[in-house]
């Protein structure tokens, strides 16, 4: 039986790539004869470059840069160097990760340092840059990435406006003068499975700026700044940013890179997929063990679980799916190609614990189901 073991990671728990890989030891203990194959997957978010490395290859650039709150720090990104591509995680550099809880304030945080990562980029020789938006700490709809690139931002007495996201209501003008020559040389495309748009109640700062430290004022004021700052991105670049889906991604950097970086918007779960060759290798697989952290109502709403999904049901590959949590059995049953899902748990737990042991119930759910698998 020729097996594809595919997962997401556990969230807060294991990466993919460890997810896989005690799935496989666990199967290949009881069912010796199969044949697994490993795909590890991301979702765009923390975790994607390690995930992409494991099976893509390419080499880590580290580098000094600036974190959401202009401290120092190290960051890295993935060099691709068959194809000069440069894939960069905003987490890495302007991540909610980088903040302690008391830290986080999406009206004073930048994304300097993720446009100093598409700076070092540039300068490499890249011929593609790949930006993934999940995770960020920010709401300043790119204005520190595009500073870092030679973007300046003027207010109406004609000083240079700081960039954070507290500030995009001062703008009044941009200045293309000192940007870098090669961003015209580069194609760029910004990775998100968010569709929101730029402002307004379903846009970056009233979805996803509580979450990064903003109160109701706070987010009133960084909405008005979004609403603002679109008028002069079009009156700048033309770009009707509110009508562009996941404009609202990253804090508003989805729109802002749309402008200083030329950049397509994609979706994170199509680009994953296509660039890990999923579908090659589902066609030579006869099951696919897949699954992620919770399984649950939005597990079936286009995201990258979902897409694989269809895949393999377009390529008639039945599928497991394995979990840290099973919310939404009845969505389960709900598609014919699922022939089995299960939690990893044998009993209730607390958190911790089982985030804990999430290593030792994953190999042990592979001795389980390589055991069932093996008696057909």
């Amino acid at each position: 039986m020729n097996i594809l073991i595919a997962p997401d990671s556990f969230k807060d728990s294991l990466a993919a790539p460890l997810v896989c890989e005690q799935l496989r030891r666990g199967l290949l203990e009881t069912f010796p004869a199969a044949h697994c194959q490993v795909l590890p997957l991301a979702d765009g978010g923390e975790g994607t470059l390690e995930t992409l490395a494991s099976v893509l290859g390419g080499e880590f650039v580290e580098c000094a840069v600036h974190d959401p709150l202009f401290r120092p720090i190290r960051a890295r990104y993935l060099w691709l160097s068959a194809t000069a591509t440069a894939v960069i995680e905003m987490a890495q550099a302007s991540g909610l990760e980088l903040l302690t809880a008391a830290e986080r304030n999406a009206s004073g945080t930048t994304t300097l340092g993720t446009g100093e990562l598409v700076a070092d980029a540039l300068a490499r020789g890249a011929r593609h840059v790949v930006l993934t938006v999940g995770g960020s700490a920010t709401n300043d709809a790119g204005l520190g990435l595009a500073t870092a690139l030679g973007y300046r931002f003027w207010d109406e007495n004609d000083h240079l406006v700081p960039p954070i996201g507290g500030n995009l209501t001062r703008i009044r003008r941009i200045d293309l003068s000192q940007v870098s020559p090669r961003l015209a040389e580069v194609s760029c495309r910004v990775v998100t499975d968010v569709t929101n748009p730029f402002y307004g109640p379903t846009g970056a700062a009233h979805v996803f700026a509580t979450q990064k430290g903003a109160d109701a004022a706070a987010i009133t004021h960084l909405d008005a700044g979004l609403r603002h700052f679109a008028g002069v991105l079009r009156t700048t670049f033309g770009a009707d940013l509110q009508q562009l889906p996941g404009s609202g991604a990253g804090g508003g950097m989805g729109g802002g890179a749309a402008c200083f970086l030329r950049a397509s918007i994609t979706s994170a779960a199509d680009w994953i997929l296509n660039i890990t060759s999923a579908a090659e290798l589902l066609k030579t697989s006869d099951l696919l063990i897949t699954g992620e952290g919770r399984i649950d109502a939005q597990t079936w709403q286009g995201k990258l679980l979902a897409r694989l999904l269809a895949l393999a049901a377009h390529h008639q590959v039945p599928v497991v799916l394995v979990c840290g949590t099973l919310h939404d059995p009845e969505a389960v049953l709900a598609d014919p190609n699922v022939l089995y899902a299960t939690s990893i748990l044998p009993e209730p737990m607390p958190l911790a614990e089982a985030l804990a042991r999430t290593p030792e119930l994953l190999e042990t759910q592979g001795k389980l189901l390589g055991r069932l698998l093996s008696r057909k």
